[in-house]
């Protein structure tokens, strides 16, 4: 499996121009998998200083603080530096109108942002992957949504992403390193966890490889959409003119690259919060005009 994460790491160039990598350190058994390979390999990665970021979201009372205590050690344990943060989520997600589960993902990457580190790893891994697909499934999600968790985005690197949770219950015992349990993750009051404890069980049953097959699947999908995006951002490079973008451009071209272009367009203008509706509603004042012509004139957007 450490062949595996490395390969990762190198096609992925994740982590050039790293001095100082974080590892997202939950003291569940994937972050303690992940950050014990990677000090492992420190040398072998070229990295200076790696962190273990601890988040303390201040919802589960002493099992927290178990947690955090416990994530103390391990750092110690793997000669890496331990970096705890504080947090009231119950009472943020109150104020802000988040969910739990939304809040405590804001404040946790708000933290990474300011840790002072050049990357940070996160131990996402297939099975989230899996997980993550079939929620964005369920909200008639756009083929960038059923791509999945990305290698890389920002900072961010998620080197287990091509590794299963079978196997990384492997390498936690075949390695005899301890981790903790978190409570929350044993009940359905998240929808995380009704697809990991009842959908995901039912794909396993119909297909014992389904996280092979499924990875197989991803990687088709990812090769599409990056097809896609390519050519829709060298239409998007030639539509733009003097104050607007040309729709002559691409007027006559696949729907899909369509779709992309106007959203390239709505993004470079700032455009939040883009619907499927939005796009379809553009597209169909593109579509039913009797000339081509030119919109998005980047005063009025």
């Amino acid at each position: 499996m450490t062949d595996k994460v490395l390969k990762t790491i190198e096609d992925c160039q994740m982590l050039l121009g790293c001095h100082t990598l974080g590892v997202g350190l939950s003291g569940g058994a994937d972050s303690v998998c992940l950050a014990h390979i990677l000090s492992k390999n420190k040398e072998k990665l070229g990295v200076s200083v790696i962190k273990g970021i601890h988040i303390h979201h201040g919802i589960r009372g002493d099992e927290a603080d178990r947690d955090l205590e416990f994530s103390k050690n391990i750092c110690e344990k793997f000669g890496i530096e331990f970096v705890p943060y504080y947090a009231d989520v119950p009472t943020e997600a109150k104020k802000t109108g988040e969910s739990i589960e939304e809040c405590a993902r804001r404040i946790r990457y708000d933290f990474f942002k300011k840790s002072g580190c050049d990357r940070v790893a996160t131990a996402h891994n297939l099975n989230d992957n899996a997980e993550t697909f079939i929620f964005n499934l369920t909200r008639g999600a756009s083929l960038s949504g059923l791509c999945g968790i990305p290698y890389t985005r920002d900072i961010y690197i998620r080197p287990l992403l091509n590794c299963s949770r079978e196997e990384i219950e492997e390498y936690i015992l075949d390695n005899q390193l301890e981790y903790v349990v978190d409570s929350t993750n044993l009940c359905d009051d998240y929808t995380r966890n009704k697809i990991r404890h009842n959908v995901l069980p039912l794909l396993f049953e119909l297909n014992p490889s389904f996280d092979k097959s499924f990875a197989k699947c991803l990687e088709s999908l990812n090769l599409s959409k990056e097809y896609i995006t390519e050519n829709a951002r060298t239409l998007f490079e030639k539509s733009k003119s003097d104050g607007y973008y040309d729709c002559k451009v691409f007027d006559k071209c696949h729907k899909a690259l369509k779709y992309q272009v106007v959203a390239l367009i709505l993004k470079e203008e700032n455009v939040k919060n883009i619907s499927r509706e939005h796009l379809d509603a553009i597209l169909g004042i593109i579509d039913n005009c009797s000339s081509v012509f030119s919109i998005f004139q980047t005063e009025e957007v």
